[in-house]
């Protein structure tokens, strides 16, 4: 049997270890906190691919965007169309440099705008649902008047793609405005209005001067049929608004009953009050409506006309003058204050 002493050794020895052993463990304990710890901060380092994934599952910016309409619809219509069929509104587009892949047969008479639209297909009038359908278009820009016209055919098409009507009202400021808008080419289209501006400016300050307080009428003749042009299509918008050309008293009360109407339509005996100091008239070179001049002329009553007796006459050609869109206006423009200031050829 051991002596005491050796036994208080053995004892000491053994809490030693037993101390010895506790504290190897912690160590270990310790020695694998921050490896625990590390697998935690460690999704810092993988955070690209998570952010990577958040971005990728995150919305992207929105392709459509609600476009209200001439006849107050909202309507979703792509952010940036690439497919668009037009009814009367290619003019528009090409100024804001987009080619439409349909267009109604009105545009292809634009004596203007003719050699830019070869290739585009007509989808007539009354619109053609299958052609357009065919054309696969993911907007379609219609004038207000075709769901009045044609309400079958539009309800149709109106399946195919999103459809937004135009109203027919200032040419440059609404139209041109509206359908770049829909296009989402604002900017393309207020570049335009700036240089048309600058060279409005320009002529009407040419016109009013040569005119002085003269009045200008512009009218057409057609077989059974005389019509006096107001303040929009066929010169009227031009001659008006961009020139400021001064009409005859019983023009500026037609203008004043509805802003936004074509023309109104007379008879013979009552031109004198509405024929100007200078007279600008449409009719076609031959056919009906040249017969129909030619009896006109021989009368009595048009060679009592002012404009008439001072050879202050000038004809338009019927295909210049057909359309009413911002191009046909601008040119338009420029060949009316030409005739009118004595500077055409």
């Amino acid at each position: 049997m051991p002596s005491q002493p050796n036994f208080v050794r053995i004892r000491s020895l053994g809490a030693f270890v037993l101390v010895a052993l506790l504290l190897v463990t912690s160590v270990i304990g310790c020695s694998q906190t921050p490896s625990a710890s590390s697998s935690e901060t460690a999704s810092p380092s993988a955070s690209p691919s998570s952010s990577s994934s958040a971005a990728e599952s995150a919305p992207s910016a929105p392709e459509t965007r609600v476009f209200t309409d001439g006849l107050g619809r909202d309507v979703e219509i792509p952010v940036h169309p690439q497919r668009v069929v037009v009814s009367e509104f290619s003019s528009q587009a090409l100024t804001v440099s987009v080619k439409p892949i349909g267009l109604g047969p009105n545009d292809l008479k634009n004596a203007f705008t003719q050699a830019q639209l070869t290739g585009i297909d007509d989808v007539g009038d009354p619109p053609n649902a299958e052609k357009i359908l065919d054309l696969k278009p993911d907007l379609i820009i219609f004038s207000q008047y075709m769901p009045e016209i044609y309400p079958d055919a539009m309800a149709q098409i109106e399946k195919i793609a999103p459809v937004v009507y135009i109203a027919f009202e200032d040419p440059i400021y609404d139209v041109l405005t509206t359908v770049a808008d829909a296009l989402g080419k604002t900017e393309e289209a207020a570049e335009w209005i700036k240089g048309y501006e600058a060279e409005r400016d320009q002529v009407r300050e040419e016109v009013q001067e040569a005119l002085g307080e003269q009045t200008v009428s512009i009218f057409r003749i057609q077989k059974g049929r005389l019509r006096i042009y107001l303040s929009t299509n066929f010169g009227g918008y031009a001659l008006r608004s961009a020139l400021g050309a001064k009409a005859p008293e019983a023009v500026q009360e037609e203008i004043a009953k509805a802003k936004w109407a074509n023309a109104v339509e007379i008879s013979l005996e009552k031109l004198p009050e509405y024929a100007g100091d200078k007279m600008l008239v449409i009719v076609a070179g031959e056919g009906d409506d040249q017969d129909e001049y030619q009896a006109i002329k021989d009368t009595a009553l048009w060679k009592s006309l002012p404009a008439v007796k001072n050879g202050d006459v000038y004809f338009l050609d019927t295909l210049k003058y057909y359309n009413s869109d911002n191009v046909t206006v601008r040119e338009t423009m420029k060949e009316m204050a030409a005739l009118l200031t004595g500077k055409a050829p």
